[in-house]
Order: structure tokens, then sequence, then C-alpha cells
């Protein structure tokens, strides 16, 4: 049945893009599985985020238009290689990829930066808030997510629940990312204290090399609006409150 519906997506956005300018428009690959505040499809069927709102500025600075294309993570990378997607959202530099991506894959200069945090009731106190503290405790953590061996893990199926448990008590600790868990602490007004960061990874866009021409007005772009503040106010407006209304306006 997923399969079914992302191939009606995909075909649907394909129809989509055969009736804009061929050459003024971008497939972007985005997972079906949204990551608040990172994206996600609201009510009104828009993708909203922090990485679909940086790449509508980027793209806006290009003179060329999105079609976001929704896709599993592995149907996603799989037309990527056929080169049915142009570009993907927030993707490590240093990823493993198979050699099949690697080949047709450009990144950007990074636009923002993802830490790995602990979430903890705020009961308890480290003396140091590295992993190694943690050795032999329960942590909760995301199915499929790479944690240190000297961990007894609880996976489940997303942050928001790691969050909800920590908030509830049900979990002592849990491991997430900081923006997610920031979004979930102040959207839902949650208990739980966050660390500093213990791992950081700079995200970038990757490119198809079938665009490899924009990738150099891409990196002007981001590095334009990151000089300009507004990469920043844009993270805020997500994690921190309406502070800008709109973003476009102030980068002109």
């Amino acid at each position: 049945m997923l399969r079914r519906l992302e191939s009606s997506f995909f075909t649907l956005a394909l129809l989509l893009f055969t009736n804009v300018s061929l050459a003024d428009s971008l497939r972007v690959g985005i997972p079906t599985l949204g990551q608040i505040p990172f994206f996600w499809l609201d009510e009104a069927g828009e993708y909203q985020g922090i990485y679909p709102d940086t790449l509508r500025l980027v793209a806006a600075d290009l003179h060329r238009s999105l079609v976001f294309v929704p896709l599993s993570q592995a149907r996603l990378r799989r037309h990527f290689e056929m080169g049915e997607i142009d570009i993907e959202m927030g993707v490590k530099n240093n990823i493993e990829d198979r050699p099949e991506l690697k080949r047709v894959s450009i990144f950007t200069r990074p636009f923002n930066v993802v830490n790995e945090v602990i979430i903890y009731r705020p009961e308890l106190s480290f003396p140091v808030f590295i992993l190694n503290d943690l050795a032999g405790q329960h942590v909760a953590t995301v199915r499929g997510n790479t944690v240190p061996d000297n961990l007894i893990r609880e996976d489940f199926t997303n942050e928001w629940q790691i969050a909800q448990r920590v908030h509830r008590g049900w979990n002592n600790i849990g491991l997430m990312k900081e923006e997610v868990a920031l979004y979930y602490q102040r959207k839902h007004n949650l208990n739980y204290e966050t660390s500093l960061p213990y791992a950081s990874n700079a995200v970038s866009f990757r490119v198809n090399i079938q665009e490899k021409e924009i990738v150099n007005n891409m990196n002007a772009s981001i590095l334009r609006l990151e000089k300009a503040g507004v990469l920043e106010q844009l993270v805020c407006k997500y994690l921190c409150g309406p502070t800008i209304l709109n973003v476009q306006k102030q980068t002109n």
C-alpha cells in the first residue's frame, strides 16, 4: 500500500512538474515521514520547516521553482541515482553512500548544523554530558540510530515518543536532536532538561550532478543568507517563536 501511495505521489509530482517550466523547476525529494522542525507536511498540504524554508530562499535567488516529491528514504535515494530527483535536503557531507549515489552527488556548503543531545529528568544530574557518563544506564533511542555499545538502549519509533516518555518519567534519559528536543519542549511545555551537544553534524543540500551548474550559485546564496543572519533567524522562527514574519522580505 505504501509503495502504491509513493508511486502515486511521484507520478502526480511529475505531472505537476511537466506543467511548470522544465527549465525553471527543481525536483526536491522529501522523506514521507516528516521530522519537525526540519520538515513536515502541514494540514494545507504545504511543506514547512527549516529545510524547505531555507531551500525556498536559495531557489528564489536562483530564480528556480521547486516541486517537492514525497518518497520513502530508500526510494528517494534510488530516484536520485536515476536522475529523477535534483535535490535532497539536510544531508551530512560525510555520510557513507552507495558508490552509485556518490557518482551523481554534489554537496553544497553547509547551511545548518544538527546537534545530538541528551534529554533527562530535571532531578537528575551528570558531571559531564558525554555518553560515557551514561554507561550501563537505560537510554531511550530511535530505532536504527547508532549509539555506543556501553548503553542499554530502549528503542522507540520516533523522537516524539522519547520526548513524551522522559517528560512523563517513563524514561529518565533519551538521545535526540537538539532542535527537535527544543521544539517539542517549547511547543508542548514538556518537562525535561537538555544537555550540551555531544555530537554535531553539518548538513548540506545534495545536488544531482545533472544540475551541477547551480551549485556555485547555491553556495553564494547560502553564504549571503548566513552573513545576513537570515539562516539563524529561520531556525529561531521554529525554536524561539515567530520572531520573523517574512524572512524573504528581510533579504531583499
